[in-house]
């Protein structure tokens, strides 16, 4: 058996969490992208209900990138190499009603 030589390409697994996974109905995608490197903002342009969903609040999410929060990387410029998982995690409220 004979592969052929297809070039760089990226494998990306995104999995949401909580009510976002709910209001988007998906919990998980994996997307081939036919690049060596891309960013995390050119991912979320290609998944539109996604980056419709959490760019007006994107403080308000914690985005990791292979287990490391965008926000000490570098945003939404964070570049991505090769195979990776992104997850997402929307703002959680809640707590200890102390009354």
């Amino acid at each position: 058996m004979q592969l052929k030589d297809m070039g760089k390409s990226l494998r990306i697994n995104i999995n949401i969490y909580m009510d976002l996974a709910k209001k988007l109905g998906w919990k998980n995608i994996e997307l081939v992208i036919d690049k060596e490197k891309t960013t995390f903002n050119e991912i979320l342009s290609t998944v539109k209900d996604l980056k419709d969903a959490i760019i007006n609040q994107l403080d308000d999410y914690i985005i990791l990138i292979n287990g490391l929060n965008i926000k000490l990387l570098k945003g939404l410029e964070t570049e991505i190499l090769g195979d990776t998982t992104i997850d997402i995690f929307p703002p959680a409220a809640g707590g200890i009603n102390k009354h």
